[in-house]
């Protein structure tokens, strides 16, 4: 394959290659550039390629990298490689080629390399692998769905497989000619090549006309899309126009956003962003009033590649013009920039008539509203209705989070306070979102109320605490609220709450002694009963020494801290932990769990002390070790007492560290 038949395969998509290599470089300096490289991509080369098979083929495609850090060099020899499968002396690589792209996007988690995989399938897809691609038009990612469908309707139709190959000759003479004309005869023969009944002729004219010439060749090739008819042929000339990079095109390509075939409307977008987002954003007011919901999408997906300055001047000021859709829109490409200044939009949407609508404002609000807007906020979202109130509700959470003044919380405090009690239950369902003292003190006054509906509310709102704080006040509530219905809805938030949240059991277990023989229902009190009687990790949070270097910030203490995200990593084995329970205590199991990614196994012993001084070993596995898994290690042992456990790694069978993300030790526990 020489050098022109490469630059036919850039046809498919690739002016990417030479704006990864330089800014200043144009396609065909870039090209001049990587002469040698782009000479090892040849006819034996890519054929060699597809005789390795599936690991090749992976490796290469793994190339391709999101943005523009992609090799340019690798992005050609995968077109070349597209091009290549489709000529009869390559077509028999085509199933193994084309598997591999799918698989490849497939596994792709970015929006871009999934892109880039669908376009190559667009050229060499099979018809058989058009069901899995057309789940790709399920996704969320910005520009997948559209490009998906082009691409099902591409691998349907499946020209290459309907019709008699063009032989390769055709396609070298056609190189060959080009190569051979003055550059300025090259423009009126490439016209006339790109009118050829076989789109993949027509495509390597495209691969010189990406390069050659100036402006005057761009009015030309713009004169050549106004009179185009054929989807296709649209496509191919706005994806030409977009890849010359020329922004005289601009004018010529815009109409076409808003073609009635989809794949027009995407190609035009996605080549007006490239040759001007700036003309994206002049267009985009007068888009969002007038096109139907149905195309808003492809809008959407351009916009949020504009800046975003482009983005705010061209929605903000013209947000009262646009329709219903286009304003829904319009706060969506807002949100995802947290643009604070569109907040009076945000407070305008949560009085339409619109359901969707008022959502829309919540969610915005969510990113942008300051602690000024507390009291409006809070007012909005107690009068909020139906769908909207769990998003008002999660707005109102996100602004206080965010806010350091403590304006939200003050303002949801006076609402419990003098609100209407038809809305006092959202109210107490806020408050369990943002959680915190205060809140939980005016919660907990709520139980008292002698509206039962707000009373109950304020139950389920501390069945529903973010974090632990809430337990003596249910405990209490469980064994002497008046109500029944209200005693079995905090004995379930009890039980909740200890399988939600790190809880101290320990620490409550007195009180539950106490409040427990005031406790009329025998079920409510097994219920809890049974969450005391569990095992408790009395290791949870203790003090950690150790006798090992420590690896980097992976300090002993992440060996008790309750997660798996942390762990205790030491330099060398054997190593030591030694962990203060603080209180003398009967412990009967452990829990362990070591790293376990690759397989390997760990040896270890547990010991137990009273005084720090004289040590019984009560569980390990010396003897018996087994490969480390996420599950982790539980271990038995005969009831102990102890204050002092020493945890003692003796190998690592993979190096001389260890690390342990997790140990529990539980104690013996009785009411």
């Amino acid at each position: 394959m020489n050098r022109h038949l490469i630059n036919a395969a850039l046809a498919l998509g690739l002016l990417v290659a030479a704006a990864t290599a330089s800014a200043q470089d144009s396609a065909a300096q870039w090209a001049g550039k990587q002469q040698a490289a782009l000479d090892a991509v040849n006819d034996a080369a890519l054929a060699g390629l597809l005789k390795q098979g599936a690991p090749a083929l992976d490796a290469l495609l793994a190339e391709v990298k999101t943005g523009y850090a992609s090799d340019p060099v690798a992005l050609t020899r995968i077109a070349a490689l597209t091009q290549y499968v489709m000529r009869p002396d390559g077509a028999s690589g085509r199933t193994a080629y084309a598997g591999a792209l799918l698989a490849a996007a497939q596994r792709a988690g970015d929006a871009d390399i999934i892109c880039f995989f669908l376009d190559q399938l667009r050229w060499c897809g099979m018809p058989q692998q058009a069901a899995a691609i057309r789940a790709f038009e399920k996704s969320e990612k910005p520009g997948v769905a559209a490009l998906a469908a082009m691409t099902v309707q591409a691998v349907t139709d499946d020209r290459a497989a309907k019709a008699a190959p063009v032989t390769p000759t055709r396609h070298a003479a056609l190189n060959a000619e080009i190569a051979a004309l003055p550059a300025a005869a090259r423009t009126p023969r490439l016209l006339a090549a790109f009118d050829d009944s076989d789109p993949a002729y027509a495509g390597v004219a495209l691969a010189y006309a990406r390069t050659t010439g100036g402006a005057a060749e761009t009015r030309l090739w713009a004169g050549k899309l106004a009179s185009a008819t054929d989807p296709v042929r649209k496509t191919m000339l706005l994806d030409l126009l977009g890849d010359r990079g020329d922004k005289s095109a601009c004018e010529a390509v815009a109409p076409f956003i808003e073609d009635a075939d989809d794949t027009v409307a995407f190609a035009a977008r996605h080549a007006l962003i490239r040759l001007d987002p700036a003309a994206v954003a002049a267009r985009l007011p007068a888009l969002l009033k007038t096109l139907p919901p149905n195309r808003l999408a492809l809008i959407r997906d351009g916009a949020r590649q504009l800046k975003t300055e482009q983005l705010k001047d061209a929605v903000i000021r013209s947000y009262d013009s646009f329709s219903d859709t286009g304003k829904k829109v319009a706060l969506e490409l807002i949100k995802e920039r947290r643009i604070a200044e569109a907040a009076p939009l945000g407070l305008a949407a949560l009085d339409a008539t619109d359901e969707d609508a008022v959502i829309a404002g919540f969610r915005l609000l969510r990113e942008i509203a300051g602690s000024d807007m507390a009291g409006v906020l809070v007012a909005k979202t107690l009068a909020s209705r139906g769908r909207a109130t769990p998003e008002a509700q999660t707005a109102l959470a996100a602004a206080a989070r965010r806010d350091t003044s403590g304006a939200y919380v003050a303002a949801l405090v006076k609402a419990l306070g003098t609100a209407p009690d038809a809305q006092k239950p959202i109210a107490l369902e806020s408050a369990a979102r943002i959680g915190g003292a205060e809140l939980l003190k005016t919660v907990e006054a709520a139980v008292s109320a002698s509206q039962a509906d707000v009373a109950t509310a304020a139950v389920r709102a501390l069945s529903v605490w973010p974090d632990a704080a809430a337990l003596p006040i249910l405990l209490r509530v469980a064994a002497k609220d008046p109500d029944a219905r209200r005693q079995t809805l905090a004995a379930r938030g009890v039980a909740k709450l200890c399988n939600t949240q790190q809880v101290n059991k320990q620490a409550l277990l007195p009180a539950w002694r106490t409040l427990r023989a005031d406790m009329n229902d025998d079920a409510n009190k097994a219920l809890i009963d049974d969450l005391f009687k569990q095992e408790i990790n009395v290791a949870l949070g203790k003090p950690v020494t150790t006798d090992a270097p420590t690896e980097g910030n992976n300090v002993p203490a992440n060996l008790v801290d309750g997660t798996l995200e942390k762990a205790w990593h030491a330099g060398r084995s054997p190593a030591q932990a030694v962990i203060d329970l603080g209180a003398t205590g009967t412990l009967g199991a452990m829990h362990i769990t070591f790293y376990h990614a690759d397989g390997r196994t760990y040896t270890f012993k547990l010991e137990l002390s009273t005084d720090g001084k004289a040590w019984k070993e009560v569980a390990g596995n010396l003897n018996d070790a087994k490969p480390a898994t996420a599950e982790g290690l539980r271990l038995n042992f005969e009831p102990t007492a102890a204050r002092y456990a020493r945890l003692t790694v003796v190998k690592n069978s993979a190096n001389f560290a260890v690390h342990v993300q997790e140990l529990k030790l539980f104690a013996v526990s009785t009411l």
